[in-house]
C-alpha cells in the first residue's frame, strides 16, 4: 500500500469513527451554569410539565428569574393538578401549595385536581378567587357535604365534577345536578362494599337521569346501583356517549337495557377490570366488607354532616316516584 493510500484510509477512519479522534469537550459544572438565561416560553413549558407542586416546592428556589416567571404568568396556573404527591406532604402543607397555586392564577384558575387532601376552608378560598371554574376532581377528599353544596354554587361555568372515594348522597347528587346546567362530565366512583343495600344509588341514578340531562361523559365505578338505576340514567341522559360502570356487580345487563346501551360509543361493562382506572387503589375499603358499616375516611364518614331531613332535597318516597317514570 502506498503513502497516498495510506492517507486516503487514514482519512476515511476519522470520518467513520470520529468520537476517537475528537477532542472531549470540559463538562460545565452546576455552579457555572447560568440558568437564569432560559428564555421563558422554555421555562414555563417545562413548569407545566413538572406540575404545580414541583414548581413550588423546588423549581422557583432555582434563581430570583424563576420565580418571576412562574408568579408572573397566570396561564401557567390554568389548570392545578395536585394528584400523584406520593404523601411525600401532609395535608396542611399541600394545602398551602394549593393557596399559592390560586392567588398566582389571578382568577384565571379552569381546573383544579386534589388528591387526600381538599378541605372544606380551601374549597371556599378557592370559590372566592376563582370563579371560572370549569373542572374539579375530588379524590378522597374529606370536605362534606354541605360545604361542597355550598361551593359548587359559586362556580355556575362548571362542566366537570369528578368525586372518587366519597360518600355521595341523592341529595347531594341532586344539588349538583341543579347548581351546574353546563355539567357534561360526572365521575362518582366510590368505595367497593359489600353489594347490598342499592335502594339509594338507585335513587343517586334517579338524580342522574332527571337532574343531568346534559352529561356525555359518566363514570360510576363500584357504585351498587341495580339496572333500574342504570335505565333511568340511560332514559335520562340521552347525549350520553362514554359510560363506565366497571365493578357495578349489581346490575344484570337485560334486554331492555341491551337497546338502551347501542348509543354509547365509549362503553364499560361492570365485568371490565379497573386495574388501568389511575385512581383505583382508592377503591378499596380499609375495613371487613363483612362488618355492616361503610368507613371510607372522609370527614364526611367520621363527622356528622348537619343535613336534616329539612335540607335534604329528595326523600325516599319522592324519588320512588322519580324512578317510576321509566318503569
Amino acid at each position: 500500500m502506498g503513502k497516498s493510500e495510506r492517507g486516503k484510509q487514514k482519512k476515511f477512519d476519522i470520518v467513520v469513527f470520529p468520537r476517537f479522534v475528537l477532542p472531549k469537550e470540559k463538562p460545565v459544572s452546576l455552579k457555572e451554569r447560568q440558568w437564569s438565561e432560559l428564555p421563558s416560553d422554555i421555562l414555563l413549558k417545562i413548569f407545566k410539565k413538572v406540575g404545580p407542586i414541583n414548581v413550588l416546592t423546588k423549581a422557583i428556589r432555582v434563581c430570583r428569574d424563576w420565580l418571576e416567571v412562574a408568579r408572573n404568568d397566570p396561564i401557567l396556573w390554568r389548570k392545578v393538578d395536585m394528584t400523584y404527591h406520593g404523601d411525600k406532604f401532609g395535608p396542611n402543607d399541600l394545602e398551602d401549595i394549593a393557596c399559592v397555586a390560586v392567588n398566582w392564577s389571578a382568577g384565571q384558575l379552569e381546573e383544579f385536581s386534589a388528591e387526600k387532601f381538599g378541605s372544606g376552608a380551601l374549597l371556599q378560598y378557592i370559590a372566592s378567587r376563582s370563579s371560572n371554574l370549569k373542572c374539579i376532581r375530588l379524590i378522597k377528599s374529606p370536605v362534606s357535604r354541605k360545604t361542597l353544596k355550598k361551593v359548587i354554587k359559586r362556580w355556575p361555568l362548571i362542566e366537570e365534577i369528578e368525586l372518587t372515594g366519597y360518600l355521595c348522597t341523592p341529595a347531594l347528587c341532586q344539588a349538583i345536578g341543579l347548581l351546574c346546567p353546563r355539567l357534561k362530565c360526572f365521575r362518582l366512583n366510590e368505595i367497593y362494599y359489600y353489594p347490598g343495600y342499592s335502594n339509594e344509588r338507585n335513587l343517586i341514578a334517579n338524580c342522574i337521569g332527571i337532574t343531568m340531562p346534559n352529561l356525555h361523559s359518566l363514570q360510576l365505578i363500584s357504585s351498587r346501583m341495580t339496572e333500574k338505576g342504570l335505565y333511568a340514567i340511560l332514559k335520562g341522559c340521552p347525549q350520553l356517549e362514554s359510560l363506565d360502570v366497571r365493578n357495578c356487580r349489581n346490575i344484570t345487563i337485560n334486554e331492555r337495557i341491551e337497546s338502551e346501551l347501542e348509543r354509547i360509543k365509549i362503553l364499560r361493562l361492570p365485568v371490565d377490570s379497573i386495574d388501568d382506572y389511575k385512581f383505583s387503589h382508592h377503591l378499596f375499603p380499609d375495613f371487613d366488607p363483612d362488618f355492616d358499616s361503610y368507613y371510607c375516611g372522609c370527614s364526611s364518614c367520621t363527622k356528622p354532616d348537619n343535613d336534616s331531613d329539612s335540607e335534604t332535597y329528595i326523600d325516599i318516597e319522592y324519588g320512588h316516584i322519580m324512578f317510576q317514570r321509566w318503569d
